[in-house]
């Protein structure tokens, strides 16, 4: 009952408070979704140290609760035997955190800007790893319980799917853009979601 409720409150939460927090960030500023990535909102230079402090704790605390949910749900069903599953719970959680904390910058590539191109270059590094990272871990949690639970099993594996091929298209389209990026958080968001209310129902 106890992993039931911290499934509750974990797994809402995580649904909605990084779309949630984002969509209210940019009503204040003049930010374009399909001009810039979310990433951009590190940048000090361009919003200054405020939205740095909030983009840091927004993302490390994204990486604390996606650590949480999949955690609480290899304890509800069962899954601690799955090595690869219970590893990359880790993984995630270690790129998210890093991503927190190495912001994005614009200054151009150049030989003696050492220092920022290093940053420019890990940052976007770990956006793809956190874009890669995060389907991975849904689906090995998906095929995990497939066997036994086959409605969770095929439906979850589906929305992941679909949130995939919706982000691909859209960067095949628009290229990458906090448009894109929304699509893939929302799609998280609704897995969340739909996985939080089937387990509270089983």
């Amino acid at each position: 009952m106890l992993i039931k409720l911290g499934i509750l409150l974990v797994g809402f939460t995580y649904a909605g408070v990084l779309p949630y927090a984002v969509k209210r960030s940019i009503q204040h500023i003049n930010f374009d979704l399909k001009k810039y990535t979310l990433s951009f909102l590190s940048n000090k230079n361009l919003y200054g140290k405020k939205y740095v402090r909030a983009y840091k704790r927004l993302l490390f605390g994204t990486a604390i609760l996606n650590y949480l949910f999949f955690w609480l749900l290899s304890l509800f069903y069962d899954l601690g035997e799955y090595e690869r599953f219970m590893q990359q719970i880790d993984y995630s959680f270690a790129v998210l955190a890093l991503l927190a904390f190495v912001p994005h910058n614009i200054y151009p590539f150049k030989r003696e800007n050492l220092k920022t191109n290093l940053q420019r270059i890990i940052h976007n590094l770990l956006a793809v790893i956190v874009f890669l990272s995060l389907p991975t871990l849904v689906v090995l949690f998906q095929t995990a319980i497939l066997p036994e639970l086959w409605f969770l099993g095929v439906t979850g594996l589906a929305i992941i799917g679909g949130t995939v091929l919706l982000t691909a298209f859209s960067v095949i389209k628009t290229g990458v853009n906090g448009v894109t990026e929304m699509l893939f958080i929302n799609g998280i968001s609704i897995w969340s979601i739909f996985v939080t209310t089937l387990t509270l129902v089983s």
